[in-house]
């Protein structure tokens, strides 16, 4: 009896594991269909420009499709090429970021304006394939997504292969239930960006360009979730190009005891972005930061005020893996 039962139970985890291989196998190519933005590249050096404010001093697209051999120079200020390369290495697997110049073969030369966009704005590939929310800049304004795909169209072609992405077992889950479907705008986006420095505009700064959110917010290390009250600080984040240290982005909430916003007054917080990087291997884009407009930096600021007040001390910035 006792043989029979085991005999049972072990028939019974088998077919289990199949079912559940059978069932991760199937979608580890899923297929979406979305709607092309209505977006087209402008030769208008004024939207090139603004293409290139918001790539290099307001967004953090630098960080991850900046050349990895080049990462001392993008922190100096240097604008490098956007060609790809970097890689997460996480516990769902190895992440090749891609090459987003206008190379033909290895970058975004052959994708038409409305795939580029539906990307930003869909988190659908131009293959259809959902994209990892790891660029979670789906609420930029039709003005802005206008201005990224012209100033993009507008950059040197850089001829740099990436490879594709190597998930673990863990990722291939993940990738069949978490994070199985594209990630869309929470709400509609704006179809002109908000300028001043208004708390509408901080609002927008923060949580769809400069993505302040994806840092200063605790994670789950194995799907990439929100694991934390917002903005209210996080740990054990990994440091590019150090594999003996983490970083913890702290609590950028006006909470007097834990957050940082509250050491500052607004003029102390412009004078302190204007001033880059303090501690040594810091990932955040200080380089960008450090050049954007007065009103932005004002608007951040102010936004920032409105936050709740979170209550949380993420201790050192810095830590020595164990």
């Amino acid at each position: 009896m006792i043989r029979r039962i085991a005999l049972g139970l072990i028939v019974v985890v088998a077919l289990a594991l199949a079912v559940i291989s059978i069932f991760v196998a199937s979608r580890q190519n899923l297929k979406f269909d979305a709607p092309y933005p209505d977006i087209a590249a402008s030769s208008d050096s004024a939207v090139i420009a603004r293409g290139r404010y918001v790539v290099h001093s307001l967004a953090p697209c630098v960080d991850c499709h900046g050349a990895p051999a080049q990462v001392d120079a993008a922190q100096a200020g240097v604008e490098v090429p956007l060609s790809g390369g970097f890689v997460f290495d996480i516990p769902p697997g190895r992440f090749h970021v891609p090459n987003i110049t206008p190379d033909a073969e290895t970058g975004i030369g052959r994708m038409s304006d409305g795939a580029i966009a539906r990307a930003l704005r869909s988190g659908i590939g131009h293959d259809g394939r959902a994209l990892l929310p790891f660029m979670e800049m789906q609420g930029l304004s039709d003005e802005d997504v206008t201005a990224v795909v012209s100033y993009l169209r507008a950059q040197p072609a850089v001829h740099n292969p990436v490879p594709a992405h190597e998930y673990s077992l863990l990722g291939k889950i993940v990738r069949a239930t978490v994070l199985a479907n594209p990630v869309g705008p929470p709400e509609p986006p704006p179809a002109a960006s908000p300028r001043g420095a208004t708390v509408e505009t901080g609002r927008y700064l923060v949580r769809s360009v400069a993505l302040c959110g994806a840092c200063h917010t605790q994670r789950d290390q194995n799907t990439g979730a929100y694991a934390g009250p917002s903005l209210g600080g996080a740990t054990g984040f990994t440091v590019p190009d150090d594999d003996t240290h983490t970083w913890s982005p702290p609590n950028i909430t006006n909470d007097p005891t834990t957050g940082r916003l509250a050491r500052f007054t607004e003029n102390e917080f412009v004078a302190r972005m204007r001033a880059g990087r303090a501690i040594p291997g810091s990932p955040m884009l200080w380089q960008g930061y450090q050049r954007m407009d007065e009103d932005d930096l004002r608007a951040i600021y102010r936004y920032l005020q409105t936050v709740p007040p979170v209550v949380n001390d993420v201790g050192p910035a810095m830590v020595e893996k164990k």
